[in-house]
């Protein structure tokens, strides 16, 4: 998210396109449904192909697709930004679904190298002769000399069936995701509608620590160009206090609160796989926001893409660190929600003192709202707490829930979703949700 600008244009196609096969076979492959709505996967595979072949680079580094398709600033740090890794993965991941599918009669196979990047193709034959050499050329068995090697490998795996297996004991003594009812499926279906790349986008821990370290918040601006590293080396800090800061903000943390939300999201299969992605917020970037369909699992606190739909928010989530004039009464307040424009019977205010007699209160916010360039949409999901912010990921999947909240709303038209903002009341005993209540509700228009 370090990129200045909003603005995007398709990259072009290189001249030699109609020339070289190659080339012929990257714009079949870009047209594909498995990439033709992902700009940036187009980008990265222009971008590496092109270095490669029309450049003639042997070697491509993470940093330098990282400045030059994604708009790094030159010092930024490739060990600690992962979005080179994240979107290499997911074009290793599209390009083998395209051969396997509509490119599974192509002559020519295009695969991108680990670390290096670099695309290599082969012909279809040659991985034949390749796969048919390895099983009969060597009947002998193993090469002396790799016996350690093949008991190593051994052992590692035996290693990682034991620990698949802790891991799926695990997830099965957890309640199980209920299937998605009608209403459930209809909502998320509206949702990606438009058939564009969908980002789940969780909340950055760090950041929001951060912000409670320096008790000051950090804006878009700052969080985008890291001029919170300043506060690393400010005079009079503690260096050790700097260097546990710098620490911390080399981590990619996030909550299990938005893991439990992707969780449900993912297992109900409510979003088409091939086109979703989970990515933390601070390997997204602005201009996505123009394109696709956008989950938001965090407040403006924890994610600061929130701000880019703050006006358009009639609910804003405060907590006791942030810089607000209240009235008197909610000066011990945890957490209080403004309400810009209240309706009939809505408070302007809702506040929640530190403990109630029936636990911690918390707040919730759901709003529907379409992305930058009103050509899909962005579900923002941002809660006072981590329990406040599962309530709102258990609304939108669980159908009693969503059927009683879509009823309240006008009928909507079109093939997308309601745009809407719903405000929840939590209550928690220790880490435990009691429950939540739907106290504001407004639509908004088209």
């Amino acid at each position: 998210m370090r990129e200045s600008g909003i603005g995007h244009e398709e990259p072009p196609l290189p001249p030699a396109t109609n020339e070289d096969e190659r080339w012929a076979l990257v714009a079949r492959i870009c047209a594909s449904p498995h990439l033709a709505r992902s700009t940036r996967l187009k980008e990265l595979l222009h971008y590496v192909c092109r270095r490669t072949w029309d450049e003639g680079a042997e070697e491509i580094r993470e940093h330098e697709i990282g400045v030059g398709v994604f708009q790094r600033p030159p010092q930024y740090d490739s060990t600690q930004d992962t979005i080179v890794r994240v979107q290499a993965s997911q074009l290793r991941k599209r390009l083998e679904r395209y051969f396997a599918e509509e490119g599974r009669e192509e002559r020519l196979f295009i695969e991108v190298s680990r670390g290096s990047y670099l695309p290599v193709v082969h012909e279809r034959a040659e991985l034949q002769i390749e796969a048919e050499g390895s099983s009969d050329t060597n009947p002998a068995g193993p090469r002396p000399g790799r016996h350690y090697l093949i008991w190593l490998l051994g052992c590692l795996s035996a290693g990682l069936l034991l620990l698949c297996g802790w891991l799926f004991y695990q997830l099965r003594s957890q309640t199980p995701t209920p299937a998605a009812g009608p209403t459930v499926r209809q909502f998320w279906s509206a949702f990606a509608s438009n058939g564009a790349e969908s980002f789940i986008v969780v909340a950055d821990s760090s950041y929001s620590a951060l912000q409670d370290a320096i008790e000051r918040p950090i804006g878009i601006d700052e969080y985008v160009r890291r001029g919170y590293e300043d506060e690393f080396s400010k005079a009079g800090l503690p260096p050790k206090y700097g260097q546990l800061l710098r620490y911390l903000m080399a981590r990619r943390y996030t909550s299990l609160a938005d893991v439990l939300v992707v969780r449900r999201i993912t297992e109900s299969q409510l979003l088409n796989p091939a086109r979703t992605s989970v990515v933390h917020t601070r390997d997204h970037n602005i201009r996505a926001f123009q394109q696709g369909n956008h989950i938001l699992i965090g407040s403006q606190r924890a994610i600061p893409w929130v701000s880019l739909f703050d006006a358009s928010l009639d609910f804003h989530i405060y907590d006791g660190n942030e810089d607000f004039h209240l009235m008197h009464e909610a000066r011990d307040a945890r957490v209080w929600v403004e309400n810009r424009r209240p309706r009939p019977g809505e408070l302007p205010r809702y506040i929640s003192l530190s403990r109630g007699s029936g636990g911690t209160q918390g707040y919730a916010l759901i709003a529907c709202l379409p992305n930058l360039s009103r050509t899909g949409n962005v579900l923002i999901l941002a809660g006072s707490d981590m329990t406040s912010t599962e309530a709102a990921g258990n609304l939108l999947t669980t159908e009693s829930f969503l059927s009683d909240l879509l009823n309240r709303l006008p009928a909507g038209a079109g093939s997308g979703p309601p745009h809407f903002e719903a405000l929840l009341s939590t209550q928690r005993v220790e880490s435990s949700n009691r429950g939540f209540e739907l106290i504001a509700l407004h639509p908004h228009g088209p």
